[in-house]
């Protein structure tokens, strides 16, 4: 039994310093593995070394959304640019031209004073009296003419004005399209305005130059510009 004993406690003994390695160490099963690895020297380490491994996160990545290049990026409509409207005041006396001019500038609309001088004119020859001027008149509106003006002033007293312009060019234009609308005793003349007479222009946002218009007296000889 002792003998037993013995060979029992001989035997861990063995295995204890086999296991501490005081018999030489036991090859590696990896060892030929690094024999076989082809360039080693090229191997490079995900962190530094005395670092803790980052964990690799296996969950799939939302994909990013691709840039949108300067080009393709939709650009706001820029507001569109109204432009100014005109009229022409005709046949004004000094002082009224003066105080119109001042109530325009208070709208901020640009007022401009046209300096009396020749001028070609549309018009139909002066009538008999008042009553044959309105009466013509009423035909013109009958016929969708709106743009004219009974005149009280001699020589061309009760003629009625239907524009007046700085060329004869565009005054036969206006006329043909007087003709095309069925006024037949229309004609182009020249039109001298007197030197007491004055023209006004206002020019400015469409919807103040209108509220000016028709604000204006009725008998008042104003047309859009030329």
């Amino acid at each position: 039994m002792r003998v037993l004993l013995f060979l029992l406690i001989f035997a861990n003994l063995l295995f204890f310093a086999f296991g501490q390695g005081y018999f030489g160490q036991k090859p590696s099963p990896d060892a030929h593995r690094l024999e076989k690895q082809v360039n080693p020297e090229r191997l490079r380490l995900m962190w530094p070394p005395g670092e803790d491994p980052v964990e690799l996160d296996s969950s799939p990545k939302a994909t990013a959304e691709p840039a949108v290049p300067p080009s393709a990026a939709v650009t706001p409509p820029s507001a569109s640019v109204v432009a100014d409207a005109c009229i022409r005041i005709n046949e004004l006396a000094p002082d009224m031209a003066v105080q119109l001019a001042g109530q325009a500038t208070i709208l901020r609309l640009k007022a401009t004073q046209i300096e009396a001088a020749n001028a070609w004119w549309v018009f139909i020859p002066p009538q008999a009296d008042r009553a044959a001027a309105e009466k013509k008149a009423g035909e013109l509106t009958q016929l969708g003419i709106r743009d004219f003006f009974i005149t009280n002033n001699a020589p061309q007293q009760f003629a009625i004005s239907l524009g007046i312009f700085s060329t004869e060019e565009s005054a036969h234009k206006h006329l043909e399209g007087l003709r095309a609308k069925g006024v037949k005793s229309a004609r182009v003349g020249r039109r001298r305005l007197e030197k007491t007479q004055q023209s006004l222009e206002i020019r400015g946002d469409p919807l103040v130059v209108s509220v000016f218009r028709n604000a204006l007296p009725a008998e008042s000889n104003v047309r859009d510009c030329p």
